[in-house]
């Protein structure tokens, strides 16, 4: 088993229970593609931002991050806008959101081949263990 977790706005969420990665590999490397202008900034207005990702169904349903048991705590949507790949979450125990929402960007170009290489490594895991 592994431990999976997420650093977003600078800080680092997940429990530290393992889970099962194949889901988050596999999703992480496959976010949608948005050109929604509100979704443009994130930072100018964080909660703007989140609440057109948890109020229309489109983007709540492209967007939404259902990616590994240690986040289950978590509301996170992952999305990539004219070449960014955005992440925004907030706390969601008990399915009533908490605490601040956390927002972080990164260029496609820095986060691709991150994802390409815990990609590569989940594979390699999961055939020797198979």
């Amino acid at each position: 088993m592994f431990r999976f977790q997420l650093v977003i706005d600078g800080r680092l969420i997940g429990d530290t229970d393992p889970c099962i990665l194949g889901t988050a590999m596999a999703r992480l490397g496959d976010l949608t593609h948005l050109d929604d202008d509100r979704l443009a900034f994130p930072f100018s207005d964080k909660d703007v931002a989140l609440s057109a990702l948890l109020t229309e169904e489109e983007l709540h349903d492209r967007t939404t991050l259902s990616i590994a048991e240690s986040l289950d705590d978590w509301l996170i949507h992952g999305y990539i806008h004219k070449g960014d790949v955005v992440m925004v979450a907030r706390g969601d125990e008990d399915g009533s959101l908490t605490g601040p929402t956390l927002v972080s960007v990164v260029a496609s170009a820095d986060y691709d081949p991150i994802i390409e290489a815990a990609c590569s490594y989940w594979s390699k895991a999961s055939n020797l263990s198979a």
